[in-house]
């Protein structure tokens, strides 16, 4: 596992385990259900944040973004591509899989040079519970002069987002605090502070796997 990557997975295995499973048929949308459950199990969650709180340390002052991705889509999910409108990653890397139930975290920082801030996009590959590829997008802006972050996501079909990334700096700029969007049964919900240190925090799910079962 790698060392941006924090929780157990949470397989059909961690759900035979549980009483109410017992003898039934366990489904993408079951683990996912737990994976939200389970979102702050073992304080994986503070793990994460304080991996990327640690790097923000090491690099001192200046515009940063701590990122933290939680996947609950009850299968893993991979790195597709990335994207720098302003700055880049700094020390570790967007973590390349997250299985069910792992939080990720990695640190995205401004230019060296210039007044600009750190804005980035991620996109992430998984399965809606029907078992068809989908595409979760994740961007913001945390601009040089503090007040004005901005978390976006869009969820689309396997693909949809290759040679789009470009476009999409327009949509994070008009973006809001929090966001969220849904797609084919999966649901992607991000937020940001309002500080140039702010940590954006992006939660992946099926719709199927939210509420009591």
């Amino acid at each position: 596992m790698a060392s941006n990557v924090f929780g157990n997975p949470i397989t059909d295995e961690t759900l035979k385990a549980m009483t109410k499973y017992i003898g039934k048929k366990i489904t993408r949308c079951d683990r996912a259900h737990e994976a939200l459950n389970m979102i702050y199990a073992e304080s994986k969650n503070v793990n994460a944040l304080q991996f990327a709180e640690k790097l923000k340390e090491q690099y001192g002052n200046g515009v940063s973004t701590l990122c933290v991705v939680y996947n609950a889509t009850g299968d893993p999910i991979t790195l597709i591509s990335t994207h720098d409108w302003h700055g880049h990653l700094w020390k570790a890397p967007v973590p390349q899989a997250l299985a069910n139930g792992q939080w990720g975290a990695f640190l995205h920082v401004h230019p060296t040079l210039g007044m600009t801030g750190s804005s980035a996009a991620v996109v992430y590959r998984g399965k809606n519970d029907a078992g068809e590829y989908q595409d979760f997008m994740l961007s913001w802006v945390n601009p040089y002069w503090p007040g004005y972050c901005k978390a976006y996501t869009m969820v689309r079909g396997a693909g949809y987002f290759t040679n789009r990334l470009g476009q999409l700096q327009d949509r994070t700029n008009d973006a809001e605090l929090q966001w969220s969007d849904e797609c084919k049964g999966c649901k992607s919900s991000v937020s940001i502070g309002n500080n140039t240190t702010a940590v954006y925090e992006a939660k992946l799910t099926l719709t199927c796997a939210e509420g009591t079962k």
